[in-house]
């Protein structure tokens, strides 16, 4: 049949239109993906949005570009036409998980995420990033998918943490260490992993064991405030004073005002002997607390006592015993430090006798200082003695 020449000449009219527009159309299509590649993305959006008739890959670049400059209504809502076109688009399936993710909208994304573990049963990062939505949510289920992402992978670095992470918290310090190390095996770098191990060990005082965890985390440029302060500890356990010291100083760099890390280092400073910087920590850490406590007085006249300050040792004791007058110690210490001060035997014995006057039916008595107490007070009882018959006899 043979079509007349208007006709013919419509059909071709409406074919060059077609032509045209579609080549119009793939000329402003390569405009804005030009546009959103150089990150221009609010002219790349208008681009996109005057581009007629729109299929699901505009809307996913559309969808992308407002991702991309932080308006993440927009963006939400031109994932969902895409996914209006397409429910099978994985890539636009994930993204508008994982901004739902960040726009703290758990429920939906929890959703689109249990689909996808549903689809895709074998596939580990699926279930991650559900088991991270429902802790997002505090939903207690959420260890289930983490335990299955590392089951599935355990070269799974995030999830290896999670689970670690959880056993840390039940104690469970056997298992800490199998997940821990398993993850390891497969990233030996895993700063998170080696923290984790770090503490397994310290919170079990294996603090020669720790040590080398917390080392490889400064070695790793991942040395903060507590891994300072937990190497600090650590080689404080392990009789290595100056590295103690040294890490303590690098705690406080972050914060200076935690008065047990000047006690601590304070007790460093005295096991080698260096009582004046000793003394200088014990009285940074007292006028760090709010309200002075016995132990940290006691420190204080302990570090006078070494320097062999008598006088000052002698009030530090006083304020332990003022705050604390049950302290046991401090008055055992009170009346040693007397006795070195002193110089009249009677003024010692009245120290050794308010000791016993107190505490000289106390457990510690008995066992410990009653031993050197009594043996003091007759030993000076017997000076005293020998002093007053010299005395009669002249």
């Amino acid at each position: 049949m043979k079509l007349p020449k208007d006709i013919k000449y419509y059909i071709f009219i409406l074919a060059l239109s077609i032509f045209t527009i579609a080549r119009s159309q793939k000329a402003s299509l390569k405009v804005a993906d030009s546009l959103y590649t150089i990150g221009n993305y609010t002219k790349a959006i208008k681009v996109y949005e005057n581009i007629d008739p729109k299929d699901d890959y505009i809307f996913l670049k559309i969808a992308k570009a407002h991702k991309a400059k932080g308006t993440y209504t927009d963006a939400l809502a031109y994932y969902e036409k895409v996914l209006q076109l397409d429910a099978e688009l994985l890539s636009a399936k994930l993204e508008y998980a994982k901004l739902l993710t960040t726009t703290r909208t758990y429920k939906k994304a929890d959703s689109v995420y249990a689909s996808l573990v549903s689809q895709y049963p074998d596939n580990p990062n699926f279930y991650y990033q559900l088991g991270s939505v429902k802790k997002k949510q505090k939903d207690s289920t959420a260890i289930v998918y983490f335990k299955e992402a590392f089951k599935l992978d355990s070269t799974h670095q995030k999830s290896c943490f999670e689970v670690a992470k959880h056993y840390l918290k039940k104690r469970n310090y056997n298992r800490v260490e199998d997940v821990a190390n398993k993850g390891l095996s497969s990233y030996s770098e895993n700063p998170e992993l080696i923290n984790i191990l770090g503490q397994n060990y310290l919170l079990r005082k294996y603090y020669y064991e720790a040590i080398p965890y917390f080392e490889k985390l400064i070695t790793l440029n991942h040395g903060n405030e507590y891994v300072h302060a937990s190497l600090a500890l650590c080689y404080h356990k392990n009789y290595d004073y100056k590295l103690a010291i040294t890490q303590y100083q690098e705690a406080l760099k972050y914060n200076d005002q935690v008065p047990l890390r000047y006690t601590r280092m304070a007790e460093a400073f005295t096991r080698l002997d260096m009582h004046n910087e000793a003394l200088a920590n014990h009285t940074k850490a007292l006028l760090l607390k709010n309200l002075p406590v016995e132990q940290e007085f006691l420190n204080v006249a302990m570090s006078h006592r070494h320097l062999e300050n008598w006088e000052e040792a002698i009030k530090y004791a006083k304020l332990a015993l003022k705050e604390n007058p049950e302290f046991i110690r401090a008055q055992y210490q009170l009346a040693v430090f007397a006795d070195a001060y002193y110089k009249d035997p009677k003024v010692k014995l009245e120290y050794y006798n308010l000791f016993m006057k107190k505490f000289g039916n106390s457990k510690d008595t008995k066992n410990f200082y009653g031993f050197m107490v009594n043996k003091r007070i007759t030993q000076l009882e017997k000076e005293i003695q020998t002093s007053e018959k010299a005395v009669v006899e002249n």
